[in-house]
Protein backbone atom coordinates (compact mmCIF):
# COMPACT_ATOMS: atom_id res chain seq x y z
CA UNK A 1 0.00 0.00 0.00
CA UNK A 2 2.68 2.30 0.53
CA UNK A 3 4.53 1.13 -2.35
CA UNK A 4 1.77 2.12 -4.43
CA UNK A 5 1.12 5.61 -2.71
CA UNK A 6 4.30 6.63 -3.58
CA UNK A 7 4.15 5.62 -7.40
CA UNK A 8 0.61 8.01 -7.42
CA UNK A 9 2.52 10.95 -5.42
CA UNK A 10 5.85 10.79 -7.97
CA UNK A 11 3.09 10.49 -11.11
CA UNK A 12 0.90 13.77 -10.05
CA UNK A 13 4.38 15.54 -9.29
CA UNK A 14 5.95 14.83 -12.54
CA UNK A 15 5.53 17.15 -15.62
CA UNK A 16 3.30 16.88 -18.45
CA UNK A 17 5.44 15.76 -21.47
CA UNK A 18 6.01 19.19 -23.24
CA UNK A 19 5.80 19.29 -26.81
CA UNK A 20 9.09 19.28 -28.27
CA UNK A 21 7.75 21.70 -31.18
CA UNK A 22 5.75 24.29 -29.39
CA UNK A 23 5.96 26.63 -32.58
CA UNK A 24 4.09 24.44 -35.02
CA UNK A 25 0.45 23.94 -35.36
CA UNK A 26 -0.88 20.46 -35.17
CA UNK A 27 -1.44 19.27 -38.97
CA UNK A 28 -0.25 17.27 -41.41
CA UNK A 29 3.56 18.97 -41.54
CA UNK A 30 4.05 18.26 -37.98
CA UNK A 31 2.19 14.89 -37.36
CA UNK A 32 4.63 13.78 -40.63
CA UNK A 33 7.61 14.32 -39.00
CA UNK A 34 7.06 13.14 -35.78
CA UNK A 35 5.83 10.07 -36.73
CA UNK A 36 9.12 9.57 -39.05
CA UNK A 37 10.74 10.48 -36.36
CA UNK A 38 9.69 8.14 -33.81
CA UNK A 39 9.70 5.50 -36.91
CA UNK A 40 13.06 5.56 -37.46
CA UNK A 41 14.50 5.48 -33.92
CA UNK A 42 12.03 2.43 -32.86
CA UNK A 43 14.66 -0.44 -32.73
CA UNK A 44 11.86 -2.84 -32.78
CA UNK A 45 10.50 -1.38 -36.04
CA UNK A 46 10.87 -2.15 -39.54
CA UNK A 47 11.91 1.47 -40.32
CA UNK A 48 14.58 1.53 -37.56
CA UNK A 49 17.74 3.75 -38.70
CA UNK A 50 21.22 3.15 -36.91
CA UNK A 51 22.11 6.42 -34.83
CA UNK A 52 25.29 6.47 -37.00
CA UNK A 53 23.54 7.02 -40.35
CA UNK A 54 21.09 9.52 -39.10
CA UNK A 55 22.21 12.30 -40.86
CA UNK A 56 20.21 15.18 -41.22
CA UNK A 57 21.17 18.57 -43.94
CA UNK A 58 19.20 21.62 -43.52
CA UNK A 59 19.42 24.82 -46.04
CA UNK A 60 20.03 28.36 -44.41
CA UNK A 61 18.83 31.28 -46.59
CA UNK A 62 14.81 31.09 -46.08
CA UNK A 63 14.56 27.17 -45.02
CA UNK A 64 16.94 28.37 -41.43
CA UNK A 65 16.40 32.01 -41.44
CA UNK A 66 14.61 34.79 -43.37
CA UNK A 67 16.45 35.49 -47.14
CA UNK A 68 14.56 38.70 -47.70
CA UNK A 69 14.82 41.27 -49.48
CA UNK A 70 18.15 40.36 -49.83
CA UNK A 71 21.02 37.48 -49.12
CA UNK A 72 22.50 38.04 -46.33
CA UNK A 73 26.14 36.96 -47.53
CA UNK A 74 25.42 38.71 -50.59
CA UNK A 75 25.19 42.06 -48.81
CA UNK A 76 28.79 41.62 -46.29
CA UNK A 77 29.99 40.33 -49.68
CA UNK A 78 29.63 43.79 -51.63
CA UNK A 79 30.20 45.39 -48.70
CA UNK A 80 33.59 44.12 -48.59
CA UNK A 81 34.18 44.14 -52.34
CA UNK A 82 33.77 48.37 -51.50
CA UNK A 83 36.20 47.79 -48.94
CA UNK A 84 38.92 46.29 -51.29
CA UNK A 85 37.83 48.92 -53.90
CA UNK A 86 38.68 51.78 -51.66
CA UNK A 87 42.06 50.29 -51.50
CA UNK A 88 42.58 50.13 -54.82
CA UNK A 89 42.10 46.22 -55.05
CA UNK A 90 39.06 46.66 -57.12
CA UNK A 91 37.87 49.41 -60.02
CA UNK A 92 34.27 50.59 -59.14
CA UNK A 93 33.60 51.76 -62.55
CA UNK A 94 34.08 48.19 -64.21
CA UNK A 95 31.80 45.84 -64.31
CA UNK A 96 30.69 43.57 -62.18
CA UNK A 97 31.39 46.31 -58.99
CA UNK A 98 29.67 48.97 -61.03
CA UNK A 99 26.33 46.76 -61.09
CA UNK A 100 26.96 45.27 -57.38
CA UNK A 101 27.84 49.11 -55.82
CA UNK A 102 24.78 50.03 -57.52
CA UNK A 103 22.66 47.25 -56.52
CA UNK A 104 21.38 47.08 -60.64
CA UNK A 105 19.91 43.47 -60.60
CA UNK A 106 19.30 44.19 -64.46
CA UNK A 107 22.96 44.78 -65.20
CA UNK A 108 24.08 41.98 -62.67
CA UNK A 109 21.29 39.87 -64.79
CA UNK A 110 22.53 40.85 -67.78
CA UNK A 111 26.16 40.27 -67.22
CA UNK A 112 25.58 36.97 -65.62
CA UNK A 113 24.85 36.32 -61.61
CA UNK A 114 27.15 33.55 -61.74
CA UNK A 115 30.84 35.08 -63.76
CA UNK A 116 29.38 38.28 -61.08
CA UNK A 117 29.94 36.21 -58.06
CA UNK A 118 33.10 34.85 -59.38
CA UNK A 119 34.72 37.52 -60.01
CA UNK A 120 33.60 39.14 -56.61
CA UNK A 121 35.05 36.21 -55.01
CA UNK A 122 38.33 36.55 -56.63
CA UNK A 123 38.87 40.27 -55.09
CA UNK A 124 39.12 38.57 -51.85
CA UNK A 125 42.12 35.96 -52.84
CA UNK A 126 45.17 36.95 -50.68
CA UNK A 127 42.71 37.53 -47.93
CA UNK A 128 43.48 35.30 -44.82
CA UNK A 129 41.13 33.06 -44.04
CA UNK A 130 40.66 34.35 -40.37
CA UNK A 131 40.19 37.97 -41.95
CA UNK A 132 37.33 37.26 -44.16
CA UNK A 133 35.58 35.58 -41.47
CA UNK A 134 35.94 38.25 -38.59
CA UNK A 135 35.10 40.88 -41.48
CA UNK A 136 31.79 38.56 -41.63
CA UNK A 137 30.75 38.76 -37.75
CA UNK A 138 32.05 42.38 -37.43
CA UNK A 139 29.48 43.12 -40.32
CA UNK A 140 26.64 40.74 -39.07
CA UNK A 141 27.26 42.50 -36.08
CA UNK A 142 27.13 46.00 -36.99
CA UNK A 143 24.09 45.25 -39.77
CA UNK A 144 20.28 45.59 -39.00
CA UNK A 145 17.77 43.98 -41.55
CA UNK A 146 15.84 46.45 -43.39
CA UNK A 147 12.42 45.67 -42.18
CA UNK A 148 12.69 44.15 -39.35
CA UNK A 149 15.31 46.67 -37.71
CA UNK A 150 17.26 43.05 -35.93
CA UNK A 151 20.38 41.85 -36.63
CA UNK A 152 20.02 39.08 -39.16
CA UNK A 153 20.91 36.60 -36.39
CA UNK A 154 17.89 37.24 -34.74
CA UNK A 155 15.76 36.17 -37.54
CA UNK A 156 16.37 32.51 -37.59
CA UNK A 157 13.05 30.61 -37.67
CA UNK A 158 12.03 29.08 -34.10
CA UNK A 159 9.88 26.06 -35.60
CA UNK A 160 13.17 25.13 -37.65
CA UNK A 161 15.83 25.33 -34.46
CA UNK A 162 13.10 23.49 -32.27
CA UNK A 163 13.36 21.07 -35.15
CA UNK A 164 17.04 20.91 -35.22
CA UNK A 165 17.32 19.92 -31.32
CA UNK A 166 14.68 17.32 -31.80
CA UNK A 167 16.61 15.73 -34.41
CA UNK A 168 19.62 16.01 -32.41
CA UNK A 169 18.22 14.78 -29.03
CA UNK A 170 17.29 11.54 -31.25
CA UNK A 171 20.94 11.10 -32.35
CA UNK A 172 21.03 12.77 -35.68
CA UNK A 173 23.80 14.84 -36.50
CA UNK A 174 22.49 17.84 -38.12
CA UNK A 175 23.92 19.68 -40.59
CA UNK A 176 24.14 22.93 -42.64
CA UNK A 177 24.13 22.87 -46.53
CA UNK A 178 23.99 26.01 -48.45
CA UNK A 179 24.61 27.61 -51.65
CA UNK A 180 25.84 30.99 -49.42
CA UNK A 181 29.64 31.35 -49.03
CA UNK A 182 30.72 28.92 -46.19
CA UNK A 183 33.21 31.01 -44.67
CA UNK A 184 30.56 33.90 -44.57
CA UNK A 185 28.37 31.13 -42.72
CA UNK A 186 30.50 29.35 -40.66
CA UNK A 187 31.87 32.88 -38.83
CA UNK A 188 28.40 33.10 -36.85
CA UNK A 189 26.54 29.24 -37.28
CA UNK A 190 27.72 28.13 -34.23
CA UNK A 191 27.09 30.94 -31.87
CA UNK A 192 23.08 31.49 -33.85
CA UNK A 193 21.97 27.71 -33.82
CA UNK A 194 24.61 25.90 -32.11
CA UNK A 195 25.98 23.86 -35.27
CA UNK A 196 29.63 23.90 -35.18
CA UNK A 197 31.46 25.33 -38.26
CA UNK A 198 32.63 22.29 -39.49
CA UNK A 199 29.18 20.75 -40.08
CA UNK A 200 28.64 23.80 -42.75
CA UNK A 201 29.09 22.98 -46.74
CA UNK A 202 28.47 25.95 -48.45
CA UNK A 203 30.22 28.02 -51.74
CA UNK A 204 33.56 27.48 -50.92
CA UNK A 205 37.37 28.94 -52.41
CA UNK A 206 39.85 26.69 -51.78
CA UNK A 207 42.14 27.92 -49.03
CA UNK A 208 46.18 28.20 -49.81
CA UNK A 209 48.86 27.03 -47.53
CA UNK A 210 51.20 30.00 -46.53
CA UNK A 211 54.59 29.61 -44.81
CA UNK A 212 56.53 33.09 -42.94
CA UNK A 213 60.03 33.60 -42.26
CA UNK A 214 59.61 32.37 -39.00
CA UNK A 215 58.07 29.05 -39.43
CA UNK A 216 54.06 30.04 -38.96
CA UNK A 217 52.05 28.75 -41.18
CA UNK A 218 48.62 30.59 -42.44
CA UNK A 219 45.95 30.22 -44.80
CA UNK A 220 44.60 32.42 -47.54
CA UNK A 221 42.21 33.28 -49.47
CA UNK A 222 42.42 31.61 -53.48
CA UNK A 223 40.64 32.45 -56.39
CA UNK A 224 38.94 29.05 -57.28
CA UNK A 225 34.89 29.41 -56.06
CA UNK A 226 33.32 26.00 -55.92
CA UNK A 227 29.23 26.37 -56.07
CA UNK A 228 27.31 24.55 -53.98
CA UNK A 229 23.78 24.37 -54.75
CA UNK A 230 21.45 22.14 -57.44
CA UNK A 231 23.15 19.46 -57.65
CA UNK A 232 25.91 20.20 -56.56
CA UNK A 233 24.60 20.03 -53.63
CA UNK A 234 24.27 15.81 -52.84
CA UNK A 235 27.02 15.65 -54.45
CA UNK A 236 29.18 17.48 -51.51
CA UNK A 237 26.76 15.95 -49.20
CA UNK A 238 28.66 12.72 -50.34
CA UNK A 239 32.22 14.30 -50.30
CA UNK A 240 32.11 16.22 -47.38
CA UNK A 241 29.97 13.48 -44.63
CA UNK A 242 30.12 10.24 -46.71
CA UNK A 243 27.04 9.08 -45.86
CA UNK A 244 23.23 9.58 -47.27
CA UNK A 245 21.17 11.85 -45.27
CA UNK A 246 17.80 10.70 -44.28
CA UNK A 247 16.44 14.05 -43.84
CA UNK A 248 16.50 16.89 -45.88
CA UNK A 249 14.46 20.58 -45.45
CA UNK A 250 15.01 23.43 -48.30
CA UNK A 251 13.29 25.92 -49.31
CA UNK A 252 13.72 26.25 -53.10
CA UNK A 253 14.49 24.23 -56.70
CA UNK A 254 18.13 25.17 -55.44
CA UNK A 255 17.31 22.54 -52.65
CA UNK A 256 15.17 19.76 -54.50
CA UNK A 257 18.17 17.58 -56.26
CA UNK A 258 19.19 17.48 -51.75
CA UNK A 259 15.56 16.99 -51.01
CA UNK A 260 15.27 13.69 -53.68
CA UNK A 261 18.45 12.81 -52.78
CA UNK A 262 16.82 12.16 -49.02
CA UNK A 263 14.01 10.18 -49.80
CA UNK A 264 14.89 7.74 -52.28
CA UNK A 265 17.92 6.22 -50.53
CA UNK A 266 17.47 2.65 -48.89
CA UNK A 267 16.57 3.97 -45.60
CA UNK A 268 12.99 5.71 -44.85
CA UNK A 269 13.94 9.43 -45.23
CA UNK A 270 11.90 12.86 -45.06
CA UNK A 271 11.89 15.83 -46.58
CA UNK A 272 10.00 19.02 -46.08
CA UNK A 273 9.20 22.42 -48.21
CA UNK A 274 9.54 25.44 -46.49
CA UNK A 275 6.88 27.55 -48.43
CA UNK A 276 6.71 31.52 -47.89
CA UNK A 277 3.01 32.10 -47.94
CA UNK A 278 2.93 34.86 -45.16
CA UNK A 279 3.47 38.73 -45.95
CA UNK A 280 1.91 39.26 -42.44
CA UNK A 281 5.06 37.83 -40.39
CA UNK A 282 7.28 37.35 -43.26
CA UNK A 283 7.22 36.98 -46.96
CA UNK A 284 4.93 35.78 -49.99
CA UNK A 285 7.07 34.26 -53.12
CA UNK A 286 7.02 31.72 -55.23
CA UNK A 287 9.96 32.26 -57.28
CA UNK A 288 12.24 29.09 -58.13
CA UNK A 289 10.10 26.70 -56.22
CA UNK A 290 8.13 24.53 -59.18
CA UNK A 291 10.51 21.67 -59.26
CA UNK A 292 10.25 21.55 -55.43
CA UNK A 293 6.73 21.95 -55.14
CA UNK A 294 6.12 18.70 -57.64
CA UNK A 295 8.68 16.38 -55.72
CA UNK A 296 5.74 17.52 -52.89
CA UNK A 297 2.97 16.49 -54.72
CA UNK A 298 4.32 13.60 -56.35
CA UNK A 299 6.47 11.81 -53.42
CA UNK A 300 5.19 10.33 -50.17
CA UNK A 301 7.64 11.56 -47.85
CA UNK A 302 8.15 14.76 -48.91
CA UNK A 303 5.74 17.92 -47.45
CA UNK A 304 5.16 20.96 -47.78
CA UNK A 305 5.37 23.71 -44.42
CA UNK A 306 3.30 26.44 -45.04
CA UNK A 307 4.94 28.91 -42.84
CA UNK A 308 1.15 31.28 -42.75
CA UNK A 309 -0.69 27.67 -41.78
CA UNK A 310 1.85 25.33 -39.58
CA UNK A 311 4.36 28.10 -37.72
CA UNK A 312 2.79 29.32 -34.66
CA UNK A 313 6.02 31.52 -34.33
CA UNK A 314 7.94 32.38 -37.03
CA UNK A 315 11.39 34.14 -35.87
CA UNK A 316 13.76 33.73 -32.43
CA UNK A 317 14.54 37.26 -32.16
CA UNK A 318 11.03 38.91 -32.99
CA UNK A 319 7.92 38.71 -31.51
CA UNK A 320 5.45 39.24 -34.79
CA UNK A 321 2.06 37.88 -32.88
Amino acid sequence: MRTSFLILILLMASPVCADPLPSWNDGQAKDAITIWLAAVTDPTGADFIPEAERVAVLDNDGTSWCERPDYASTRFQVSLARSMAAQGKADPDSMPFKAWFADDRDALREYGFKQAYIEMNAVFAGMPVTAYRDSARAWLDRTLHSRYGVSYTDLYYAPMLELKDLLEKNGFQVWIVTGAAQDFVRSFIEQATGVPPERVIGTWTTPEYMESEDGSVSLVRGAVQTYNGHENKPAHIEQRIGRRPVFAAGNSNNDQSMCRYAVTGPRRGLAIWIHHDDPEREYDYDRSTKLIAELCERHPWVFEVSIKRDWTRVFTGVSLE
